[in-house]
């Protein structure tokens, strides 16, 4: 297996000229390489606790794949939750999803440059914010359809949420409720 030291992360952050945040959240793409491959991809959603204009109300009008975090995070008035008020953040980085090739899956390779590329996108006193959950096609109330050839893959999302959820408390992360995740982060 390749070791960390061998990947490449890409940063790319798009806003939208003219149009004020509360439409739309910022988001930063990362894309993660080896020399001729691109192995995967993470979206990340910065938020500056007392600048960012109500973030849960931009997070309800374009809410990427962020489901849960918001409500978990943001008050309605958007405020920070208690929960989250206790790490005062200077700035938030909400993972809405990391997804790499099949062939990296289950090796802790997303998961290691997720954080990776956490770190370099933080300042003194940020906080990550994720929902360990495996992507697929459906729905959060819907029953997970995934199959895989390997016979031992096919296990369900609580399953592999749970798992997903031991992985990352040994990355630091620890919840703050509603199955949301949080963890200081130094630059």
């Amino acid at each position: 297996m390749e070791t960390l030291e061998r990947f490449a992360i890409s940063y790319e952050m798009r806003h939208f000229a003219e149009v004020k945040w509360a439409r739309k959240a910022e988001r930063w793409s990362v894309t993660f390489y080896l020399p001729g491959e691109r192995v995967g991809t993470a979206e990340v959603t910065r938020v500056i606790p007392g600048v960012t204009p109500n973030p849960r109300e931009a997070l309800e009008l374009d809410p990427g794949l962020l489901d849960r975090i918001p409500r978990v995070v943001f008050t309605e008035s958007g405020d920070l939750t208690t929960s989250v008020a206790e790490l005062h953040p200077t700035l938030l980085l909400l993972l809405e999803s990391v997804e790499v090739k099949a062939k990296w899956r289950g090796t802790g390779v997303g998961m290691g440059l997720a954080v990776t590329a956490l770190r370099r996108l933080a300042v003194p006193g940020t906080v990550a914010i994720c929902y360990p959950a495996p992507i697929h096609d459906h729905g959060p109330d819907e029953r997970c359809s995934f199959t895989s050839e390997d016979p031992e893959v096919r296990r369900p999302d609580e399953e592999a949420m749970a798992k997903l959820r031991r992985a990352w408390e040994r990355h630091g992360f620890a919840p703050i409720g509603d199955g949301v995740y949080a963890r200081r982060i130094a630059p």
